[in-house]
């Protein structure tokens, strides 16, 4: 008996140390007392051990205060199950799955249990509405101020995501070549910002802003963010227009729009990739000179009399 204890002790010792070396962790349960602090420390580790977006952090976080609530913090395959069987949508569903693998996989160290939940993309490419100018138009006059208009006028432009735009300074727009450099904004696993325009129209909307709310006197002022309205009451003010008109328009619609218009212009798509910034960076600086200002400026051309509105 002693010598089968002895054996089996010793496989078990090796198990743990082949488990170590392969990083195999086991599969756990737990139960989260204190939300507050747990998605707190979660933050933390997202920011500074995932390297994630702080729009994604916040994203995943509330994700993670979703399923607390929901599960009441017990954490394990049943209410996870439980959580994703109270959540009708499948878009909603794959990212909820992805906070959740990154809260207990990554962060609480559960061991890979979470990898058993996938959900397939079973589902018909979907035709998206793409709205007239005249809808554009009529949207555009029912936002309730001038920075929403002038952001909504940037959306529309350049194909740029809602939180780049938010995150643009006065330094990053040109009002000599009407450019965004968005190079240093948005750089995550698969998508990295680059270089887009706006139209000669927006421009001068966009010289208005500028003298209106900017002192060219203070220093400081490029530094400073060229929109001060958070992400929150656009989507309010957008959510506010779209019932008005009777027809939904939300910021990624304005990148389709963006993006329709460069097919009809002609564009190719490597070009309309790099002006929506879904170009990896290794790419980027492998064939700097096709993506270059000028041979982007020369490929807007094409595009811009197409996004100009009767404003």
């Amino acid at each position: 008996m002693s010598t089968e204890f002895n054996l089996l002790y010793e496989i078990n010792e090796k198990l743990s140390r082949i488990e170590k070396k392969l990083n195999i962790v086991p599969d756990l349960d737990i139960t989260i007392t204190d939300f507050d602090d747990s998605i707190g420390q979660f933050k933390y580790f997202a920011k500074n051990g995932l390297k994630l977006e702080q729009i994604t952090i916040t994203s995943y976080s509330q994700i993670i205060l979703k399923f607390l609530n929901h599960s009441k913090g017990i954490i394990n395959p049943d209410t996870v199950k439980q959580f994703f069987d109270s959540n009708t949508s499948d878009s909603s569903k794959s990212n909820y799955l992805k906070a959740l693998r990154k809260y207990t996989r990554d962060f609480l160290k559960l061991g890979n249990w979470i990898e058993d939940f996938k959900f397939e993309n079973n589902s018909k490419l979907k035709i998206k509405n793409i709205p007239t100018d005249y809808q554009l138009v009529q949207f555009y006059n029912l936002l309730p101020n001038v920075q929403t208009k002038l952001i909504f006028l940037f959306l529309h432009n350049s194909g740029l995501r809602i939180g780049e735009i938010l995150k643009l300074k006065v330094k990053n727009v040109s009002t000599i070549s009407n450019s965004i450099d968005a190079t240093n904004i948005h750089e995550g696993e698969t998508k990295h910002s680059w270089i887009s325009f706006i139209t000669v129209q927006t421009m001068t909307h966009f010289e208005d802003h500028i003298i209106d709310n900017f002192d060219e006197d203070d220093p400081k002022h490029s530094e400073l963010l060229l929109f001060s309205v958070p992400k929150r009451t656009l989507q309010q003010a957008f959510k506010d227009a779209s019932e008005q008109l009777g027809f939904h328009i939300n910021p990624h619609l304005l990148r389709t729009v963006f993006a329709d218009r460069c097919t009809k212009a002609g564009i190719k798509d490597k070009y309309i990739d790099a002006f929506c910034g879904r170009i990896s960076q290794g790419i980027l600086a492998k064939h700097y000179t096709a993506y270059s200002e000028d041979a982007l400026y020369d490929e807007y051309q094409k595009v811009e009399s197409l996004l100009n509105l009767e404003i």
